[in-house]
């Protein structure tokens, strides 16, 4: 992930979608534990779903179909300005998939949380 992306990671996240019953809410990736402007790299995998990245305050769109097998890199104040969706497809479709890779703090800090 090193390459395509340019920067490096420590954890990944794995979501998944069984069929077009399931999607994410427009959301930012805020947690306390991650990197302050880090980058978060989504690999797709199955059914194309369509991903909207909409502005928090001029409510500005921007949709990218992710297709399987793409890369999608979100860098610097990214989650600060935007909120992010993955649609529910109009009718069923196979399974998606997507395996999101991010910088947390060192485990010693993290372990606090757990």
């Amino acid at each position: 992930m090193k390459k395509p992306s340019g920067e490096t990671y420590n954890s990944c996240l794995l979501n998944l979608y069984h069929d077009g019953s399931e999607g994410m809410t427009y959301h930012s990736d805020r947690e306390k534990e991650l990197k302050k402007n880090g980058a978060i790299a989504s690999l797709t995998f199955g059914a194309e779903r369509k991903f909207v990245l909409r502005h928090k305050v001029s409510k500005r769109k921007v949709e990218v179909f992710l297709e399987n097998g793409s890369l999608l890199v979100m860098k610097g104040s990214t989650q600060d300005l935007l909120v992010t969706i993955v649609f529910r497809p109009q009718k069923k479709y196979v399974p998606h998939a997507s395996v999101s890779h991010f910088r947390t703090t060192e485990f010693s800090e993290v372990q606090k949380y757990l």
